[in-house]
């Protein structure tokens, strides 16, 4: 009976080549060294070699001490990992010394793995070594594979599991294929590194940082949990997010193992979603040295403040507690980097120090940074002046965006068989439509009401505002004028801070009525936009942080941007709303002249900044440049 037990346990092995190698190295090491795997009262720790993962060698142990892979008896489970992430209904789970009987096998990555009086109670602690070439010949044998020759075998040995499989699992190997494969662990590092590239000066920061501490990690002198191993990179769409991810595993010298949320979520049910989320972490261990990018990081969700119980709250409630487990402890080598539009919808918990410990904020390229990227995809074939003035039209324009915008200009060198020339870049350059003198000066007027508030209500030093006389007629592209600050810090919000900044919004839509008695859309319309802001504000100042009329707090910030309110706090919002227009409405109707007096300026100039009781300056003055 054992021994059918133990051929249909070896028939299951042979469908994971990854078990295979681990089954032949690990009789190896019985036979060469005599290791006795089947200690009489103790029990042996071993771990597994670098870069590979401790499942696969569970698999192999379980066909070695022909034992079931779970055993629901009085007895645990024979072979353990040390550090499990498994989640379904088994007894596994990480020994603690209260939990030790019928343990024969306990598997870590890392002694730091194992509590210190579990190794003191092991019988022997056991380093693996890799497969060999012997054990890779056993395994294409058995998987009925052509036998390759001493120099292919030698080509895979001591190379990371994921790479050893590659080789092994291919069935035929030409002439090139030795070659291709000693390529494949640098096929991530063909694109730029991270220092390379224009902008990302704090994310280069950080980087330079790990750069340090992996040298040190890999010369064994820093254990992993030493290194700071986990960001956010939140910001709008085009940013660049992915890139600075790609860009970062160049410069660490890392694979780069991109997933989705989206992708986790296909198969639908909830075993389906966490299998998914396994897979990615296992990837990424078996690289020996990895970025786990995971976009649409804000699909993991964020539980309730307040349970109800309902169904889909015990769903994401049991996603999370995974998606924590797995942050625990993402394996030797491996950095996490989520990416996301919605910061604000990740649970607090994931965001705490020792999971995701940073939190970079991606925004759209300035002028300079422009300027920039354009001389970097240019290769310097270009003088930085002209690429200056190009950028000051691509504003809005992402680094991706610019990228392509090169690469039409290449195209059209090299159709017409010649280099580069600065006019190809011109030919490709968005269309831009210019507005009508009224168009701008309303612009002018829109901006000048937000400075101007912004002083008065001593919610900034300064402010200074710019007017294109065109605009790029691309869709989404950045159609107005803009108002930028230097606020005065506010640590601690108070409530008649939070209603000024309230105004300041609506202010730019109440220069419009004073001058012309007419308002255009240009304060509402998308998220972001003035109106949305101001009345993202007014809620959360009724709904959630008590400062209404009758202190109340119906539900987060976050939570008020998915539900709406009682209707009586949704009415007191309105009617804070209506106050502060007419507020600034009154402000700026009596201001009309110098409303219309900076307005102009700004119109003529092209930018003006404005500070507390010094005046108007313009943009020929230093104060600007």
């Amino acid at each position: 009976m054992q021994r059918d037990q133990l051929r249909e346990r070896f028939r299951d092995l042979k469908k994971d080549p990854s078990g295979l190698l681990a089954y032949f190295a690990l009789r190896r090491i019985i036979k060469k060294d005599g290791v006795n795997f089947r200690p009489a009262d103790g029990f042996i720790i071993a771990t597994v070699p670098p870069d590979f993962r401790p499942l696969s060698y569970k698999k192999a142990w379980h066909v070695l001490l022909n034992v079931d892979g779970d055993e629901w008896g009085l007895h645990r489970e024979a072979v353990r990992l040390a550090n499990t992430t498994n989640r379904k209904r088994t007894i596994e789970h990480e020994p603690s010394i209260f939990e030790l009987r019928g343990l024969r096998i306990l598997l870590a990555t890392h002694i730091n793995e194992v509590a210190n009086e579990v190794r003191f109670a092991a019988e022997r602690i056991l380093s693996l070594s890799p497969p060999s070439a012997d054990d890779v010949h056993a395994t294409r044998r058995i998987l009925g594979l052509p036998r390759l020759s001493n120099e292919q075998v030698s080509v895979l040995v001591g190379k990371p599991e994921t790479t050893m499989l590659a080789g092994v699992m291919k069935p035929q190997w030409c002439a090139d294929d030795t070659r291709a494969l000693l390529e494949l662990e640098h096929l991530d590092e063909e694109g730029p590194s991270l220092f390379d590239l224009p902008g990302f000066e704090e994310q280069k920061v950080w980087a330079q940082g790990l750069v340090k501490d992996i040298g040190l990690w890999r010369q064994g002198k820093l254990g992993w949990k030493d290194i700071g191993q986990s960001a956010l990179v939140s910001g709008p769409p085009g940013v660049g997010k992915t890139y600075l991810a790609s860009a970062l595993s160049t410069a660490l010298g890392f694979r780069l193992v991109q997933t989705t949320v989206g992708v986790w979520q296909t198969g639908g049910y909830l075993n389906d979603m966490l299998a998914a989320m396994r897979r990615s972490f296992d990837e990424a261990k078996a690289t020996g040295g990895a970025i786990l990018f995971i976009d649409e990081f804000d699909g993991i969700g964020s539980r309730p403040s307040r349970p109800t119980g309902r169904p889909n709250e015990t769903y994401w409630q049991i996603v999370i507690n995974e998606f924590l487990s797995l942050m625990n402890a993402p394996g030797e080598g491996v950095i996490v980097i989520g990416a996301t539009n919605y910061p604000e919808w990740i649970d607090p918990a994931i965001m705490r120090a020792g999971r995701i410990e940073k939190h970079f904020k991606l925004g759209l390229p300035d002028a300079t940074t422009r300027a920039e990227i354009l001389r970097y995809y240019t290769g310097g074939a270009l003088l930085f002046e002209s690429l200056t003035e190009l950028a000051d039209d691509l504003e809005g324009k992402s680094a991706a965006a610019l990228e392509e915008l090169v690469r039409s200009a290449r195209r059209l060198a090299r159709n017409e068989e010649r280099e580069l020339q600065l006019s190809d870049l011109r030919a490709v350059m968005p269309e831009r439509k210019s507005y009508a003198p009224e168009e701008q000066f309303r612009l002018g007027v829109h901006e000048a009401g937000h400075a101007l508030i912004a002083l008065t209500l001593n919610c900034a030093r300064s402010a200074t505002i710019e007017i294109k006389d065109s605009f790029d007629i691309s869709p989404g592209s950045y159609l107005r004028g803009r108002t930028s600050y230097d606020l005065f810090d506010d640590n601690l919000p108070t409530e008649t801070v939070l209603l000024n900044r309230i105004a300041m919004s609506l202010a730019g839509m109440a220069a419009e009525a004073a001058v012309f008695g007419d308002r255009s859309l240009g304060s509402g319309g998308l998220v972001g936009s003035d109106v949305e802001h101001a009345t993202a504000i007014a809620r959360r100042l009724v709904g959630s942080y008590g400062l209404g009329e009758t202190p109340f707090f119906f539900a987060t910030p976050e939570e008020l941007d998915e539900e709406r309110m009682p209707p009586a706090l949704e009415a007191e919002a309105m009617e804070i709303l209506r106050k502060q227009y007419e507020r600034v409405l009154g402000i700026l109707s009596r201001e009309k002249d110098q409303l219309i007096a900076l307005a102009s300026e700004a119109v003529a100039h092209g930018k003006v900044m404005i500070e507390r009781d010094a005046g108007l300056v313009s943009a020929n003055s230093a104060a600007v440049d």
